[in-house]
């Protein structure tokens, strides 16, 4: 093709790619409003019967769905770009646009460059959302509903609390709980702990105190190593040396009301526990994660939006893929749950598999 030739098919190109990103931009918005509202019904019914039972204002309910939505915006910012493209690229195909670009040489590869860099855009986006913004809101929404229901907000606590100090022993108790008054101390029930001497201590209750780094036992039961259970010494108060630098309010903190960059730290601070790291692993790639889902969302759904007929072959892919997306997304988390998946395994299959099928249709429309 002459240079001219190729210079007034790169123009038509960008112009082409710039009208269709206008025609997604207007349905973007759109497609994020009505996710947004179909995510909220559920919120929406439980906040009716708050106002009714707790008395609360219409414009305290407000705040509680103001601090909801970056929850709301953390699946709708990258499923609205699925909606975008094909509907857009849906309308081009029934008025025949995209046939008569196609026909005037327009390459139909080159047209996703657009949509995918959009898509990135939005990532970023989500990132911010998802990495700050959520943990601000559900804390927020958190500490609002707590002010209604108890005078004094319940304390922190974890179930089955493990920890392997190294050079000291393992540390377990079935219950921890922190203290309202000094993030500091937590109180401990169901405590075994078994020493590097090979000594194992068992108690009823107990108290971690983060700043003498103890873990202080009552009524324990020490029994040397290699004796029976019956060769056992009573302890009124026993003194059992801890150093972990992390206190009980950190440790227990929710990884839903934790920002990235506490959940890197707070990864670090389980690790050198020797806790289990998982929730907070999952927790932190689940965002990343699901953030990326935007630009590989723009790559699948931009090279099928290429190959759409009309406005009704876009919308049914859109729910085809919508459906498929939250089927999988819900049941990765399940799998980590039941412990079938481990944490970056489950919180990337979703966007790993959407991805795979977008490079797949990305080579074929490229290669038409």
């Amino acid at each position: 093709m002459p240079a001219a030739g190729r210079g007034y098919t790169r123009r038509v190109t960008t112009r082409l790619g710039r009208y269709l990103l206008r025609e997604a931009a207007g349905l973007y918005g759109l497609g994020v409003a009505s996710l947004c509202l179909l995510l909220s019904i559920d919120l929406l019914s439980v906040l009716a019967r708050f106002l009714v039972e707790q008395s609360a204002t219409l414009a305290q309910v407000g705040r509680l769905v103001l601090f909801k939505l970056p929850w709301f915006l953390h699946l709708t910012l990258p499923l609205a770009v699925v909606f975008a493209i094909l509907v857009a690229a849906g309308r081009l195909a029934k008025d025949a646009e995209l046939k008569a670009a196609y026909a005037g040489g327009v390459p139909p590869g080159r047209l996703l460059v657009p949509l995918v860099l959009a898509g990135l855009g939005v990532s970023a986006v989500a990132l911010v959302v998802n990495g700050w913004l959520e943990p601000w809101g559900e804390a927020a929404y958190q500490a609002d509903i707590q002010a209604f229901l108890y005078v004094r907000p319940p304390a922190a606590s974890q179930a089955d609390a493990g920890f392997a100090v190294e050079g000291v022993g393992t540390f377990f108790a079935s219950r921890l709980r922190a203290d309202r008054d000094d993030p500091r101390r937590g109180d401990l029930t169901g405590v075994l702990v078994v020493l590097a001497d090979g000594r194992t201590v068992t108690a009823p209750r107990g108290t971690w105190d983060a700043e003498a780094r103890t873990w202080v036992l009552q009524q324990a039961l020490e029994t040397p190593a290699g004796a029976d259970a019956t060769d056992t010494t009573a302890i009124e108060e026993l003194t059992l040396p801890f150093p972990l630098e992390a206190t009980p309010e950190a440790t227990l903190a929710r990884p839903d009301q934790q920002t990235l960059t506490d959940l890197v730290r707070r990864i670090d601070e389980l690790r050198a526990a020797g806790a289990d790291v998982g929730a907070a692993r999952f927790a932190l790639h689940r965002r990343l994660a699901d953030a990326s889902s935007a630009a590989v969302f723009a790559l699948a759904a931009g090279a099928l939006a290429l190959r759409v007929r009309g406005r009704g072959a876009g919308l049914a892919l859109t729910i085809a893929l919508l459906v498929g997306f939250w089927a999988t997304w819900t049941l990765t988390g399940a799998l980590f749950d039941q412990g079938v998946l481990g944490a970056i395994a489950a919180a990337w299959a979703t966007p790993a598999a959407v991805g795979l099928a977008g490079l797949v249709l990305a080579v074929g429309t490229a290669r038409r």
